[in-house]
């Protein structure tokens, strides 16, 4: 049996060299997709890894620096002191959303047109320049208030952030790997990301006990590395305008062509010349396909799954306080408390990897359940779980109950994966791009008015006694219960398929 081409004979007409190979070629293809993928990865898993280094030690830096400033009054514990460093965080969180938010399309338009690559240079770099920026306030605090980090999210301008940047990293990847790999190749990815994620924090907090300084500036390296590994990637954009005699390699390629403009034929004739006639010309196709799909898309079960998104992805915001929540409430060092996100990270990879699949796998061999019943019901399950462990962080008066109410929450983690997973078996192909904006919109969204509502939530809670301490868990709990009214309203029927 083969199992790969047919070796063909040369002939008069074969070039002595051969042909030049492409990601096609069995070979060069292997070669190839595992050097992008492990450019990429690096590229990638630095940049998180990185930042995943500085939370707990930039915490403490802001914390000692509000602590002592004229007015802070020593007590680094203090209502004052914590309510200003959860207000500092709030609103730096919420502004870094903005640049990702108004800069996504203009982006994704350049990386159609210039290339994936580019992009990716100028995101990285751009998030270089935003922590070297920040440093510079916390150094010369003297002199620079320390509000004005929330002005260091300008840098994101050049690239669009950290959004940006995962988007240019997926599309390399979708530009290379078949798609029968695709799905598989993407969740490796999200694994590793997380996999450093969980790494960086007993490795910052084993160096803050030299100096809060050294995991800040070793994370700084450390994107630095990402943003060098970055450099010798190829580029993998396909060519959306190409010579009439040029093949195009896959199906994938064709569409891409239909979509620059390059007509069906794939002959680039009528490919916009231009910069402006480009972006005009797509700008214009993406418009006429919203409004040919949101006609009959947009049911009420995707305004409900699109609700929950946005609901979900305010209370998700609340993780960020755990750090300094839990060590005001139980007066633990930085250092102690950034462990719990180590412990719920090694939670939600034991989830994604191997509780959901197996549970994924019982249900459809047992139940019988359709694609679609099977996610809704882990959606359901998930949303609850989330909610308990909200709840119970927030009543936790002892440190056990609030690391069981983090694991809860870690156990919840697979609703986000599995309510994308419903959604885009709602609706037919053509529009689950349409779907994946609106569901973007409602994350970023919900990221962007998280900030201020659980800052303002933590330093109301400060002022409180006993279960008030919990306020932004209570708040997160009820968000996360709305969220999970929600699920409840989608209906699914046997007949119910995605329109054609």
């Amino acid at each position: 049996m083969q199992t790969g081409r047919a070796i063909e004979e040369p002939t008069e007409e074969e070039p002595l060299l051969g042909h030049v190979h492409d990601v096609s070629s069995p070979k060069h293809f292997l070669s190839g997709y595992q050097r992008l993928l492990l450019l990429v990865g690096i590229s990638i898993v630095a940049a998180d890894f990185g930042n995943a280094l500085t939370v707990a030690p930039q915490i403490a830096i802001f914390e000692s620096l509000i602590c002592y400033q004229p007015g802070g009054g020593g007590d680094c514990k203090s209502p004052e002191v914590q309510g200003e460093l959860a207000l500092l965080i709030g609103w730096k969180d919420t502004i870094d959303q903005l640049p990702g938010i108004i800069l996504a399309l203009p982006y994704g338009l350049a990386a159609d047109r210039f290339g994936r690559k580019p992009i990716l240079l100028l995101c990285l770099a751009g998030l270089v320049l935003e922590e070297v920026a920040i440093r510079l306030v916390c150094w010369w605090n003297a002199v620079i208030p320390l509000r004005m980090i929330w002005v260091t999210p300008i840098f994101q301008i050049i690239g669009g952030g950290s959004q940006t940047a995962t988007a240019m990293a997926y599309a390399m990847i979708t530009d290379v790997v078949p798609l029968e790999k695709r799905a598989s190749i993407f969740y490796i990815m999200a694994a590793v990301v997380l996999l450093g994620e969980i790494l960086a924090t007993p490795i910052s907090a084993f160096l803050m006990m030299s100096s809060p300084w050294v995991p800040t500036l070793l994370g700084v390296v450390v994107q630095l590395g990402g943003l060098l590994a970055a450099a010798f990637v190829s580029e993998t954009r396909p060519d959306k305008c190409p010579k009439p005699d040029q093949p195009t390699n896959t199906h994938e390629r064709q569409e891409g062509l239909q979509w620059a403009g390059g007509g069906g034929d794939g002959t680039g004739q009528d490919c916009p010349r231009s910069m402006y006639q480009y972006w005009k010309h797509t700008v214009s196709e993406y418009w006429k396909h919203l409004q040919g799909a949101g006609g009959n898309g947009w049911d009420l079960n995707m305004a409900y799954i699109v609700g929950t998104f946005l609901l979900a992805s305010i209370g998700k915001q609340a993780l960020q306080l755990i750090i300094p929540y839990a060590s005001n409430r139980f007066m633990w060092s930085i250092p102690r408390a950034s462990f719990l996100v180590t412990f719920k990270g090694v939670i939600n990879l034991i989830t994604l990897l191997l509780i959901l699949p197996w549970l994924s796998a019982k249900l459809s061999r047992q139940m019988s359940w359709s694609p679609a019943v099977k996610d809704l019901r882990v959606v359901q399950g998930s949303s609850s779980i989330l909610t308990l462990g909200a709840l119970l962080m927030a009543l936790a008066a002892q440190p056990s109950i609030f690391v069981a109410g983090v694991c809860l929450f870690g156990f919840g983690w697979g609703f986000y994966s599995a309510l994308r997973s419903l959604a885009t078996a709602l609706v037919s192909p053509s529009q689950v791009g349409v779907l994946n904006s609106g569901i973007g919109l409602a994350q970023g969204i919900g990221s962007l008015v998280a900030g201020p509502i659980l800052a303002a939530a933590f330093r109301q809670g400060l002022r409180q006694e006993g279960f008030g301490k919990g306020l932004p868990y209570l708040v997160a709990g009820a968000l996360f219960f709305s969220a999970s009214a929600f699920t409840c309203l989608i209906r699914i029927t046997r007949e119910e398929k995605p329109s054609p």
